[in-house]
């Protein structure tokens, strides 16, 4: 588990600031619960009975209704005083994946308890139970209303109650969330509010904080195809002799070399001296390579997301088979690595990887040029070079490639995911 974010509302000179945070924000919102609104109406009455009639005990009751209205908030106010707020999330997340978010409230008091408390994000509830409550007709306490597209991209989807929190202590809420597609998630602070005592009003303060979370694509499952793929035994055989266990050819025995090269079948045939030749073991390179000059018909949107998760997918198989691979798009490479922390620094450019519209005269895939804004022209060379096994994913036709590139790469159209 990493820990995000962590953010203080503790009051200072009427303003309130998060730890790491550098703005001052207002922090109180007010609102009257459905509740509190039927107590107002009910006031009136009341008052007109108690001016009317002159009767001490309407009076007395009156009188004890109004204070309510002050002490309501005296209290309220005083249960979110010095709590200190945290949010841990998982180191990997990926899209889809159900996790468990970890909400922390610590009370800073020495002797009060805070009652009551809910926790959302900044912008509101956007999930869970829909209790109706009404606003006051002042703009600045007035609770923002997020727009549609913000809970999409924000780490808090939900709000969370904490019934008690005693003085000097913490409580800890589990929140069950999934991110429905990979990205940047933020987190732009925390909302808590109380309705303690009476139920009749909500005080809210707002606390800011920053944090963001990177959620993966989800990886999808390759084909056993892909095993059979030539970069797999670990070494590429090539055409140049040298150290290796592959013959390549049969020739004269020179002066000055071992005699354990000497083949003496064919030297028996020849009454020469033959000696063998072995080819040189290279390492294997591969490279996967996600086309993002998309100009697909149809859905781009989404052709290009399977594709990234395909891609997900291939990076995770060959990198758990032990193969060591790079990456390559038009505007990010990652040189060779086969651990675990170069899977995740695949799967997080994979994760904040963007489709780009394609203008008809660009330069075709298949020339390095394409490339010169994520590599430089040695590793364009060496990449683009049969010695390096390419698994391309392209909206592209697969006709459309050269048959020299074809012959050292596996290209694979968005339209077969």
């Amino acid at each position: 588990m990493r820990k995000y974010s962590r953010a203080s509302t503790s009051r200072s000179n009427g303003t309130r600031e998060a730890a790491g945070g550098d703005r001052k924000t207002f922090p109180i919102s007010f609102s009257i619960t459905p509740a509190g609104a039927l107590y107002l109406l009910l006031l009136l009455p009341f008052s007109l009975a108690a001016i009317r009639t002159g009767n001490n005990l309407l009076v007395i009751v009156l009188a004890t209704m109004l204070a309510v209205v002050p002490v309501s908030g005296f209290v309220s106010r005083g249960s979110l005083k010095r709590l200190s707020l945290s949010l841990e999330v998982p180191e990997h997340v990926h899209a889809g994946e159900r996790v468990i978010l970890r909400i922390t409230v610590v009370n800073g008091k020495r002797l009060a308890p805070s009652f009551f408390l809910r926790v959302e994000g900044p912008g509101g509830r956007t999930e869970g139970p829909q209790t109706g409550r009404l606003r006051t007709p002042f703009p600045r306490f007035r609770k923002r209303k997020a727009p549609e597209a913000a809970p999409a991209r924000s780490i808090l989807d939900r709000e969370v109650y904490f019934p008690i929190v005693p003085p000097g202590e913490s409580r800890t809420a589990l929140l069950p969330r999934s991110f429905p597609r990979r990205g940047r998630y933020t987190l732009e602070g925390f909302r808590v509010s109380s309705r303690f005592p009476f139920g009749f009003f909500e005080r809210g303060e707002l606390v800011r904080a920053e944090g963001e979370v990177v959620v993966y694509p989800s990886p999808r499952a390759v084909s056993p195809f892909f095993r059979l793929l030539p970069f797999l035994p670990g070494a590429l055989e090539s055409a140049r002799p040298g150290p290796g266990e592959s013959l390549l050819a049969i020739r004269r025995h020179r002066e000055g070399e071992s005699a354990r090269i000497i083949d003496w079948k064919a030297t028996a045939k020849t009454l020469r001296l033959m000696a063998r030749e072995h080819a040189r073991d290279e390492d294997s390179r591969f490279c996967l390579i996600l086309d993002t000059r998309t100009r697909a018909p149809g859905d781009p949107d989404e052709d290009f997301e399977r594709a990234v998760s395909m891609a997900a997918g291939i990076a995770t198989h060959f990198i758990g088979e032990g193969a060591a691979i790079a990456f390559l798009a038009p505007r990010a490479y990652l040189p060779p690595g086969g651990d675990a922390r170069h899977l995740d620094r695949i799967l997080r450019t994979l994760a904040v990887i963007h489709r780009e519209e394609a203008p008809p005269t660009d330069t075709p895939l298949w020339d390095p040029r394409a490339f010169r804004a994520a590599a430089g022209p040695m590793e364009l060379r060496a990449i683009f070079s049969d010695k390096n096994y390419k698994i391309i994913l392209t909206p592209h036709p697969r006709e459309a490639f050269p048959a020299a590139l074809r012959r050292s790469a596996h290209v694979i159209p968005f339209e077969e995911l």
